[in-house]
């Protein structure tokens, strides 16, 4: 059926959502909303039945993107399954393969029609060393006389240095902020500077709701939230170094402090779902009375609720890690990419000792070593965000400015 939009056109479209069970995602869902408020805004998400179970429509419309062309009468949507049950590896794989043109993002024809401007708004979509369909899908866009935006994106600056189809490709869109200044600096660098701003991501606006609910173990203000991802895993060097890390973590917390554990999941997709190593983590723990595991199906502003509660945070997604910041939790961050160094950086002014990267944990104490230190500069990383983190978020307002500007 297809989407009328005669009489009700939208102004902005955002689209490349990839569902909410990735509460990054949705994070940045809700966090653009409030930015661009002032705007008629319509979603269009590769799983919109993910979205409707953490209430996303009641923020926006949303539309189903993404489905096989043989489907289409049926309704079916075939990528959020493949997403789920295809490792990503294998998927960045079959993005490549000529057999891949068989997919086709519908309902094109809709998203076209929708509006005028459109707001990429997966942040990683280009961080992964594989474009997909996305340079298509810009293209034809564009060739529709419509303009795109790339919203908060991270970029490996060599990435954009060595690929002339990724700077192509950036090159068509009327609008790109980076979320980060290593990201911006690389697209100036390499002439992707017609229209290139520096905004943080948008999820640091969010708000947050605390659940009432939590385990009675939680300590409010005494709890260390810990977050670790089958995605980190798969990228370490070392075997199952990660995990040993947390469990030695884990282990000297309980040991050396009065604080509490609880364990976070921030993405909960079947084939990347971060409950599977933090249950293990937990079934290992339980017996002490002082770990938690939050495994209810708690929204991207609850989470940011419960995490705002913690005295420390160590977090392997980045979206936890922002969640975070955003409520002046003291955090290190088991990063992998840009995106963490460059988020570190433009709120400390360096990455060193917030940011370890996974690939170069060989050690079972890196973490814990990182984070002893993390608590002896407790005082002063509290009172460095009071002065920065308000006008920080504040910047993130700004980036409204720039989309009205193309409406």
């Amino acid at each position: 059926m297809q989407i009328k939009y005669s009489q009700n056109k939208k102004e902005l479209v955002l689209y490349y959502h990839n569902g909410s069970k990735n509460h990054g995602c949705e994070a940045i869902v809700r966090g653009t909303r409030a930015i661009v408020s002032g705007a008629s805004t319509v979603l269009f998400s590769f799983n919109k039945q993910q979205d409707e179970l953490f209430g996303l429509d009641k923020y926006l419309p949303i539309y189903q993107f993404g489905t096989l062309a043989s489907d289409t009468a049926q309704g079916h949507s075939v990528l959020p399954i493949l997403k789920q049950h295809l490792p990503s590896f294998i998927l960045s794989r079959l993005r490549n393969l000529k057999a891949r043109k068989e997919f086709k993002l519908l309902p094109i024809e809709e998203l076209i029609s929708a509006a005028d401007v459109f707001l990429s708004i997966g942040g990683d979509n280009y961080c992964y060393g594989s474009l997909g369909r996305l340079p298509l899908l810009n293209q034809t866009i564009c060739n529709n006389g419509k303009k795109t935006t790339l919203w908060g994106c991270s970029i490996e600056p060599k990435d954009i240095k060595n690929d002339k189809t990724l700077r192509e490709d950036l090159n068509r869109y009327s609008l790109i902020t980076a979320r980060e200044s290593l990201t911006y600096n690389a697209l100036i660098q390499n002439g992707i500077n017609k229209n290139t701003h520096l905004f943080p991501d948008p999820a640091f606006v969010m708000d947050k709701v605390l659940p009432t609910d939590l385990p009675s173990n939680f300590l409010p203000g005494n709890t260390v939230g810990l977050n670790l991802s089958p995605l980190v895993q798969r990228l370490e060097h070392s075997g199952n170094i990660a995990f040993k890390n947390f469990e030695t973590l884990m282990r000297y917390i309980l040991q050396n402090t009065p604080m509490n554990i609880a364990l976070i999941p921030h993405v909960i997709w079947e084939n990347n779902n971060d409950l599977e190593p933090l249950t293990k983590l937990y079934r290992q723990f339980k017996h002490t009375g002082r770990v938690c595991l939050i495994d209810k199906l708690y929204n991207a502003m609850e989470l940011k609720g419960i995490i705002s509660q913690c005295r420390f945070m160590v977090a392997a997604r980045t979206h936890a890690s922002i969640a975070a910041y955003s409520t002046q939790v003291p955090t290190l961050v088991i990063g992998y990419s840009v995106k963490a160094r460059g988020i570190a950086r433009d709120i400390f002014g360096t990455e060193e000792g917030y940011v370890l990267p996974v690939q170069g944990l060989k050690e079972q104490d890196e973490v814990t070593r990182a984070f002893v230190n993390l608590m002896a500069n407790e005082a002063k990383i509290c009172a460095h965000y009071k002065e920065f983190m308000p006008g920080y978020i504040a910047k993130a307002y700004q980036a409204a400015e720039e989309v009205k500007k193309l409406l």
